[in-house]
C-alpha cells in the first residue's frame, strides 16, 4: 500500500526516499548527543552538563566512532540526500548553506581579530559551527516552507 497525503494524493518515492535519509541523520546525531551523555555520567557527579559536553576528555574508543559516524556515515547520508531531493529543496539548501559560510567566512576572521585585540573572549570553534549550522538550517526552513 503506498502512503498518502492528507490530500489522498500519493507521496512520492523521492519524498519517501527523502524523508528517511533526514530521519536516519536525526537518528544519527542522537546517538552521539545520547552516546556522549553516557559516556560522561561516570566521569562526574549526575549528569554532564553543556560544559561537561564539550570540554569533558572523551575515551579514544569513543572519540573514533564518533569520528567515523560523523565523518563517515553522515557525509555518505548527505550525498544519498542530494541525489533525492526535488530542485526546491536543492535551491533552500544551498541557499542555507552559502549563508552559513557567510557566517564561518566572516564570523571567524571578525572574532580573531577581536580577540587578537583583547575585545571578546578567544574564538570558540564549537560557537562558529553552532552558529554556522543553526543560520543554515534556519535559511534552508524559511526558504523551504516560506
Amino acid at each position: 500500500m503506498t502512503p498518502m497525503k492528507r490530500n489522498d494524493a500519493p507521496v512520492a518515492a523521492s519524498v519517501r526516499a527523502n524523508q528517511r535519509l533526514l530521519a536516519a541523520s536525526g537518528v544519527l546525531g542522537g546517538a552521539i548527543g545520547v552516546g556522549l551523555v553516557l559516556v560522561l555520567i561516570p566521569q562526574g557527579e549526575g549528569a554532564p552538563d553543556m560544559v561537561d559536553l564539550l570540554h569533558a576528555p572523551l575515551p579514544a574508543w569513543f572519540a573514533i566512532l564518533v569520528a567515523l559516524a560523523w565523518g563517515v556515515a553522515l557525509p555518505l547520508i548527505a550525498w544519498r540526500w542530494q541525489r533525492v531531493v526535488d530542485e526546491h529543496e536543492r535551491e533552500a539548501y544551498r541557499d542555507g548553506a552559502v549563508a552559513g559560510f557567510y557566517v564561518m567566512g566572516a564570523g571567524a576572521p571578525v572574532w580573531w581579530v577581536l580577540a587578537r585585540g583583547g575585545l571578546v573572549a578567544e574564538v570558540d570553534p564549537i560557537g562558529l559551527y553552532v552558529a554556522t549550522l543553526a543560520v543554515t538550517g534556519i535559511v534552508w526552513l524559511y526558504r523551504k516552507y516560506a
